[in-house]
């Protein structure tokens, strides 16, 4: 599966984990506890928005960590149709979701031989939200745009929005509406994707592929977490402890040393240069087409030994590295490299690819930049990387 196909087919964390998971199984690795697990490339675990994957090598740990949901509208019903009723998940740019394709998509709880079972759901229909025309004051200066009032999507005459997806008897559902634009190039030379989701998909794409293509010395893992754009105060979030039981159970009594002398990517966007706002950024930021940015702020898990053996693992595969610092006057957001670092006791670094309009329904980076990740990733799991105290080794 390419990026593009998997940006556009992975609607929702649920949507994007069954790609990966079909994309490892393609790469000749087994759910863990099956039976051809010994002669398997890996073991994986996959339930609704979480993904883990593993490839046994050495007594030395290597994580890639990403999230699988990205903002959206929330379905809450579709009284008063025709207008969905919607919340916000999550911190996306409202008023980019305008006036454009979104899909209804999610999972849906249905009774199935007298057990309830988890399916996945997308329309086969799209709808829109419209905006109110400049004639009647939309588009006004100073503007605010409400959930409740200005984000409802126009579906129609429906009573039932499950039926409308195709399961008519669903106890309960998780759906969102998704933006469903097609993933597109754009620049003079075709440089940059547009894409909804690329935060933090193409992070997740490119773990999995990294992890599928690398031939490890090392024991290598990814992690892809759901929830990060809430907290991740979940039991499929970055802070439950599901990540450590899975590692457990895959990798016996040694997972615990492991982890405790590991070390983690945090992969998740990063926010690129725009040019007609140079005001808002701080004194070092990355650029589209620059390469892999490193992110240093007290809201990343990164420090000068772990951005160094990132810095050392690009260099020797000729990738460039980049460096973002948030503007020192203004708020920063976070990953889950911190939570990583303090539940699992590891050494963690925070990189991602530049992009712009982050959290808008279509996002823009640089083709070369999410090449570079995935290979950079594929690199950092072909080496070995062994820490003593401050001092770390990097064969490979």
């Amino acid at each position: 599966m390419k990026l593009t196909q998997f940006l556009h087919s992975s609607y929702t964390s649920y949507h994007a984990v069954a790609n990966a998971a079909a994309m490892l199984e393609k790469a000749g690795f087994v759910p863990l506890g099956h039976a051809a697990q010994q002669s398997a490339a890996g073991v994986y675990r996959a339930e609704g928005g979480t993904l883990f994957a593993c490839k046994r090598g050495a007594n030395v740990l290597q994580l890639a960590l990403a999230h699988t949901d990205s903002p959206a509208l929330r379905v809450t019903s579709n009284a008063g149709a025709p207008l969905l009723s919607v919340e916000k998940y999550g911190g996306g740019l409202l008023r980019a979701y305008l006036d454009r394709p979104l899909k209804i998509a999610g999972r849906a709880v249905v009774r199935e031989n007298g057990v309830l079972v988890c399916k996945n759901v997308c329309s086969d229909f799209t709808v829109t939200v419209p905006s109110l025309a400049v004639h009647l004051g939309g588009g006004q200066a100073g503007e605010e745009l409400t959930v409740s009032r200005d984000m409802r999507p126009l579906i129609g005459a429906c009573e039932n929005v499950a039926a409308a997806l195709g399961v008519p008897d669903a106890v309960q559902t998780d759906l969102f509406c998704v933006p469903d634009d097609t993933p597109y190039l754009s620049g003079v030379n075709g440089q940059y994707l547009c894409a909804p989701r690329i935060d933090n998909l193409a992070s997740v794409y490119a773990c999995v592929r990294a992890l599928a293509d690398a031939r490890p010395r090392a024991t290598c893992a990814i992690a892809c977490f759901d929830h990060e754009e809430v907290g991740s105060e979940t039991r499929e979030g970055a802070q439950s402890g599901r990540l450590r039981a899975f590692l457990t159970e895959a990798l016996g009594k040694d997972a615990q040393e492991m982890l405790e002398n590991a070390f983690a990517l945090s992969c998740d966007g990063a926010h690129a240069f725009h040019p007609a706002h140079a005001e808002k950024y701080g004194a070092a930021y990355p650029v589209l087409g620059g390469g892999v940015a490193v992110k240093r702020n007290d809201r990343y898990a990164s420090d000068a030994l772990t951005a160094a053996v990132v810095t050392e693992i690009f260099g020797r595969a000729a990738l460039p590295v980049q460096t973002y610092r948030h503007h020192p006057d203004k708020r920063c957001g976070s990953t889950i490299g911190l939570t990583a670092a303090h539940t699992l006791s590891c050494r963690v670094c925070d990189i991602g690819v530049p992009q712009l309009a982050m959290h808008a329904a279509v996002e823009t980076a640089a083709v070369g930049d999410l090449q570079d990740l995935q290979k950079g990733l594929t690199a950092f799991f072909q080496s070995t990387v062994t820490f003593a105290g401050e001092s770390v080794r990097i064969d490979g």
